[in-house]
């Protein structure tokens, strides 16, 4: 065996240069050239660069950077990012706040009829504890939901232009157990929606404050096939399922040891919180006071709006909800970041998505004509959607359409 023998050494001579440190892993990055350059300018510059809400972004410092917004507005966004919610003490003109004041005696009157389409009266009386939507017929509610200012913070927070969809007018505070919006309302691309809350009158420990747990609004949001649940038409915030999931957030909350804060607060006060915020009412400690406040619902614009708690997400089956903004009355379309979305439905008032641009038909069912399916799927999406076909009259019509699709598909092999 031969001995190696040590290669030459070089000693260094005064005046010599100091050799430069080994490099290791890759080369230094080339010089951007003006088309990559532009690319990664617009990432740190463009809050649409990527489809995820503005606070959430990795960009989140740059954007804001440099930026000639009020130094309130920039920690406003600061601590959405970082707790989930922001509160904005005395927020509202008082007189604006008494005239939403002003509409419930006659909205929460049992014997109120209101002038209205079937199915804001059927929302507006679900319950007797909350008036859904009552925008429709209030012309307050809807300048409390539609302010201005507001907006425009959805709007740099979310980095989308924002619409205000739902109502809720509350007389009492609700006890409502904890829970996040998200399983409730989501969107794709995700997390593109959050809510506002504002105190009607002055928000004490004995009237049932609101509760929520700062920083939750991180925590990855629960799908059904993750707690071993399927979705169905029947599911709701009164079924066994659903307890299932409120029991799902109790361990969270024991499990990351988080913290709950109470929102004992003045008259005019708002909440803006993320959809992923773990919230709920506390207990009414003085049987009979009022806990008066309102609450919007926002989504923005370009997304899918789906409900999870009634979707079999995992088969990629959605339940869709058909919003309207508040401002226009107009019913926003179901788009991805733009572009053009076709709905097949999928039973059980779910539906399947597909880009405008796919083809449909041979996703379906091979060798199926086209014009037929389009037919077909348009003649099933009305019978869904109609509000006064009887249970009977609707499993036939369905039948028939089935059978007509069954036909024209045996023709097409």
């Amino acid at each position: 065996m031969t001995e190696q023998m040590p290669g030459p050494t070089t000693t260094p001579r005064a005046g010599d240069a100091p050799a430069p440190p080994e490099v290791r892993g890759a080369p230094p990055e080339a010089p951007l050239n003006p088309v990559d350059r532009d690319a990664v300018d617009n990432f740190m510059r463009n809050p649409q660069a990527l489809a995820m809400p503005s606070v959430e972004s990795p960009f989140f410092e740059t954007l804001i950077e440099g930026s000639d917004l009020p130094e309130q507005t920039v920690n406003w966004a600061r601590t959405f990012r970082d707790d989930g919610y922001v509160v904005l003490e005395n927020f509202f003109d008082p007189e604006l706040i008494d005239d939403v004041c002003g509409q419930f005696p006659w909205l929460f009157d049992p014997d109120t009829v209101f002038d209205a389409p079937q199915f804001v009266q059927d929302l507006l009386k679900m319950s007797p504890l909350r008036r859904q939507d009552a925008w429709w017929v209030s012309d307050p509610i809807k300048r409390l939901a539609c302010d201005e200012r507001i907006l425009a913070l959805l709007d740099l927070f979310y980095g989308r232009k924002t619409i205000p969809f739902q109502t809720l007018s509350f007389l009492n505070g609700t006890e409502q157990l904890t829970h996040s919006d998200a399983i409730h309302f989501s969107s794709m691309p995700a997390r593109f929606m959050c809510g506002v809350w504002v105190a009607l009158e002055d928000i004490t420990e004995e009237n049932g404050p609101l509760h929520y747990y700062p920083g939750s609004h991180k925590i990855p949001d629960i799908q059904l096939e993750e707690m071993g649940l399927w979705g169905n038409p029947a599911m709701g915030a009164v079924s066994d399922q659903y307890t299932l999931y409120e029991n799902y957030v109790r361990a969270i909350i024991r499990s990351l040891g988080l913290k709950q804060e109470r929102l004992t607060v003045k008259k005019g006060t708002a909440l803006i919180w993320s959809n992923g915020l773990l919230h709920g009412g506390s207990a009414i400690l003085r049987q009979g006071s009022t806990r008066m406040s309102q609450v919007t619902h926002y989504y923005f614009e370009n997304c899918v709006y789906w409900s999870p708690i009634n979707s079999n997400a995992a088969l990629g089956e959605y339940r869709l909800k058909q919003i309207h903004d508040l401002r226009t009355r107009k019913e926003m379309p179901h788009t991805l970041n733009g572009e053009a979305l076709r709905l097949v439905p999928a039973g059980n008032h779910n539906h399947r998505i597909y880009r405008e641009s796919d083809d449909v038909a041979s996703l379906a069912k091979p060798g199926l004509p086209v014009q037929v399916l389009n037919v077909v799927e348009e003649q099933i999406r009305a019978v869904l959607e109609a509000p006064r076909m009887s249970t009977l009259k609707r499993a036939q019509t369905l039948a028939k359409l089935c059978d007509v699709a069954l036909r024209a598909g045996g023709r097409g092999h």
